[in-house]
């Protein structure tokens, strides 16, 4: 009488490698060794990479004057090599625009992002704003 196991091994086959035959072991391994490679490369190059967008910029703060201006106190981390230009805007209550600037922030060598470069802005206005905010800034170059 056979076992079930060994039913199962007459029909189907049997689970372990024919005798002088190497197990796939080495295959799996190079294939993981050559996935890990290409995950460090990946991961190298993003690292290292230049940013195509600037440092998200900061809004500190800001000075409703009257209706026909508003003044943007604005934190920029500046790039060691590139220009970048800012969009400054005041809105009104229902957060309509009513005032725009572009501001252009100049390349610095010694740019750290732990200084940014700190702007007041006066932005001319076509009626009473309820605040005043950067809302985006890319590279020029």
């Amino acid at each position: 009488m056979t076992t079930a196991h060994a039913a199962i091994a007459e029909r189907y086959g049997s689970a372990r490698p024919p005798a002088g035959r190497p197990p796939r072991r080495r295959g799996f391994a190079i294939a993981a060794a050559a996935g890990i490679a290409v995950m460090i490369a990946l991961a190298a190059w993003y690292s290292f990479a230049p940013r195509t967008t600037p440092t998200d910029p900061t809004t500190i703060g800001y000075e409703v004057v009257d209706s026909t201006r508003t003044i943007a106190h604005v934190s920029v981390v500046p790039d060691a090599e590139r220009t970048i230009e800012c969009i400054v805007q005041a809105t009104n209550e229902q957060e309509a625009i009513v005032g725009f600037r572009e501001v252009t922030v100049d390349p610095d060598p010694a740019a750290d992002e732990s200084r940014p470069a700190q702007l007041r802005l006066d932005i001319a206005t076509t009626q009473l704003a309820a605040s005043g905010h950067v809302d985006s800034c890319w590279f020029l170059d």
